[in-house]
């Protein structure tokens, strides 16, 4: 109930109070601005003199670029720091304060010369060992994490003087024989496997005394009969191989009892029938020979077939005829 002291109507002077009439005090002016307060917290709520309960609502920006800034009508500001929603493993999600998220590309090195660097999109960095196979069964192929891929030639030395040592680049190392040809036919050409090629002198002794024995170079060992000729006729010359040169006299027997048989050192055997081989100094003898028995001496018939003569036969001089008075 109201006294006399408010006996005029109470009036606002602005939205934001409400006027009442109390009693003692008469009108009074309460602050409603209270009854503009909201529960939802992304506004901003204030009574304006002239207009009441205003509603402002909040930016909830935090000058952080980095962050996604709402309101939740329940807390107020929201700010949820951004993250990385990017599928590809090759760059790099970051974010500036001031610009917002940026992508760096993935530097994908391993500081290896040994493996080959890559990114992958989904796994990200791969580092794959390479090969340095150079396909040349000469080299010894490795790797050096500072120098890469290495090649080293392969030693293809057998320690073996006899070979000759090389490189195929398909099969690796070859061996085959050394030549040891001196293109000496009077050389025995073998090979040691610690000094090499060993030319020893051939010997061509074929231990026949009736060859001489030498040596060319091109055709090797060359065996010459021995000339055992001495220029005799006389003597039969032959060559025995152990002996050499034998000489052995000529037989000059012609089986002629007739011919006196010699040899002549030139001509060779001689067989000459001498007049008087036969010859027995007799004249009283007819001498003759007989190859088979060699001389006949037959006395000679001095008969002259006249009785009045003696017959005789003088050694000297033949037959003598002497009448036979002068015989007495």
């Amino acid at each position: 109930m109201c006294f006399p002291r408010c006996i005029y109507q109470c009036y606002t002077p602005d939205k934001c109070q409400q006027a009442s009439c109390d009693e003692k005090e008469g009108c009074v002016l309460t602050d409603i601005s209270e009854q503009c307060y909201d529960a939802d917290k992304c506004y901003d709520y204030a009574c304006h003199p002239d207009f009441g309960c205003r509603y402002s609502e909040i930016v909830c920006d935090d000058y952080d670029a980095c962050t996604a800034d709402s309101c939740d009508c329940l807390t107020g500001c929201v700010y949820v720091p951004l993250e990385d929603d990017n599928d590809n493993a090759c760059v790099k999600w970051a974010c500036d304060s001031l610009t917002g998220p940026y992508y760096t590309e993935v530097v994908c090195n391993d500081e290896d010369e040994c493996t080959d660097d890559y990114c992958d999109y989904y796994s990200g960095c791969v580092f794959d060992q390479i090969d340095c196979g150079d396909y040349d069964a000469c080299t010894e192929d490795s790797c050096d994490k500072e120098l890469g891929c290495q090649y080293s030639n392969i030693p293809c030395d057998d320690y073996d003087f006899c070979t000759n040592d090389y490189c195929c680049p398909v099969n690796g190392c070859q061996t085959t024989p050394v030549n040891c040809d001196d293109e000496n036919a009077c050389t025995e050409d073998t090979c040691d496997r610690e000094t090499g090629c060993v030319h020893t002198v051939k010997h061509c002794d074929d231990d026949n005394a009736c060859t001489t024995e030498k040596c060319c170079p091109i055709s090797g060992c060359v065996y010459t009969a021995v000339n055992c000729c001495d220029m005799n006729e006389c003597t039969e010359d032959y060559c025995h191989p152990q002996l050499g040169c034998v000489y052995d006299d000529v037989e000059c027997d012609d089986c002629n009892a007739c011919t006196q048989d010699f040899c002549d050192p030139r001509s060779g055997c001689r067989y000459v029938e001498p007049k008087c081989l036969c010859d027995d100094l007799n004249a009283c003898t007819v001498d003759s020979c007989e190859p088979s028995f060699g001389c006949i001496n037959v006395e000679i018939n001095c008969d002259d077939n006249d009785e009045s003569t003696i017959d005789s036969c003088d050694r000297a001089h033949g037959c003598v005829y002497l009448n036979h008075s002068e015989g007495y």
